[in-house]
């Protein structure tokens, strides 16, 4: 990309994601959209003939808001079949959801999460057609940008990815059974979960995604350090930033991943001081439940 160039983003991001694109693009003289791309007319009143790129995340980070990979790709393409259209499917991973087979250009992962799997890499994989990859590489982006692993955290990632599948299927059983116990306990608001039938984009998340993920948001019905106090009770759980891991991690949103947002930016995301993010882990589903209820009913 070039000064000029425009990137229409969808509005929900994670927070370092957000902050390429708003404090980093920017500064190289490209304009950024941000505008919330479940409603294609959104995109389509913001893609212009300097559009180079959409680009956004589903199911979203934190509010698993979930974005038709298809219909996107599709309304893209027939505005200018150059635009490069790139998903960030790092929440899903590929045994959940294939965005290429879905009409997308280009996919990126966070790899130190569900593909490594043990939190213990540092790790990005991009994915694409063999002519763009082979731009990448042809001007050396993979040098400057540090993209290269060590011998030893190729290894991990190969090792993790040896039970991808089998990790998956835990991690998608456990965490709905967990979020069929938040809709019922009084201390929560609302629960952000793709595999509920009352979610928003649920039907999205059978058309395009095989199970409906082991991440789940929760509202919680009390103030920015009520949270915090409840958080700092678990016992099984882990308070972290990170997620896909064999443990079951929760963070805090406005105060952790996405704390460089101003107070408006959060609003427009939907992050509350009530939003609790959970990557449910491999754990026995009634033991991460057992330690939930025990904070949950002190609230």
């Amino acid at each position: 990309m070039v000064a000029g160039d425009e990137i229409v983003a969808d509005e929900t991001l994670y927070g370092c994601t957000y902050a390429l694109l708003n404090h980093g693009m920017t500064k190289f003289g490209v304009k950024v959209t941000l505008t919330d791309l479940s409603d294609i007319e959104n995109l389509k009143k913001n893609l212009t003939d300097k559009t180079r790129v959409v680009y956004f995340e589903t199911p979203c980070n934190p509010t698993l808001k979930l974005l038709d990979i298809e219909l996107i790709a599709k309304t893209a393409h027939a505005f200018n079949p150059d635009i490069r259209v790139i998903v960030d499917n790092t929440f899903c991973t590929p045994y959940l959801q294939r965005p290429l087979e879905l009409g997308a250009d280009v996919v990126v992962h966070s790899a130190t999460k569900y593909l490594n799997g043990h939190g213990d890499v540092i790790a990005g994989i991009v994915v694409g057609k063999a002519d763009f990859i082979s731009q990448c590489r042809m001007f050396g982006l993979k040098d400057m940008t540090g993209a290269v692993l060590s011998p030893f955290d190729a290894f991990l990632m190969a090792r993790g990815l040896k039970t991808l599948d089998i990790r998956m299927e835990r991690h998608c059983a456990n965490a709905q059974k967990v979020a069929a116990f938040f809709t019922s306990h009084p201390a929560v608001a609302k629960v952000y979960y793709p595999g509920l039938d009352t979610f928003p984009g649920h039907e999205i998340a059978a058309k395009q995604m095989k199970l409906p993920g082991g991440m789940i948001s929760i509202e919680l019905k009390a103030d920015r350090a009520a949270v915090a106090a409840a958080l700092n009770k678990l016992q099984l759980c882990t308070i972290a930033v990170s997620l896909g891991d064999a443990e079951t991690l929760v963070e805090h949103p406005a105060t952790m991943t996405h704390s460089t947002y101003s107070a408006e930016e959060l609003a427009a995301a939907g992050i509350s001081e009530g939003l609790v993010r959970i990557s449910v882990g491999l754990e026995d589903p009634e033991d991460i439940i057992d330690d939930f209820k025990t904070v949950l009913d002190t609230l």
